[in-house]
């Protein structure tokens, strides 16, 4: 009887000893998103002329969302372009979100004279 009992208690832990836990590291998804800048072709314009508004961000599945305190955009995406009909300086902001919704906003100041 003593010797069955050694040998499951041997068995046991061997078996035991060969089921380690794997780890496995499951990286955060979407942790490669970053919005690294928003830029203006030209900062300040005439009157009713456009500049180019750029947005650089990295990730998957990326949507952008232009908003300005007036004026008017031409386009969409990560470019677009942005007009105003009248003199002072506007607010231009942008947000982009990934597809497992991180989210960042950025904004720029452009000034229209004539």
């Amino acid at each position: 009887m003593r010797k069955v009992f050694t040998v499951v208690c041997l068995l046991s832990i061997l078996i035991a000893a060969s089921c380690t836990k794997s780890k496995t590291t499951n990286p955060d998804p979407g942790s490669d998103f970053k919005f690294s800048s928003l830029t203006a072709t030209d900062s300040v314009i005439k009157v009713n002329a456009f500049t180019t508004i750029s947005a650089s961000a990295t990730g998957s599945g990326l949507s952008y969302k232009w908003t300005a305190s007036y004026g008017t955009f031409i386009g969409s995406g990560s470019t677009v372009q942005w007009t105003v009909c009248h003199q002072d300086k506007f607010t231009i902001n942008c947000q982009v979100t990934d597809q497992y919704n991180h989210s960042e906003t950025k904004s720029i100041v452009v000034r229209s004279q004539n």
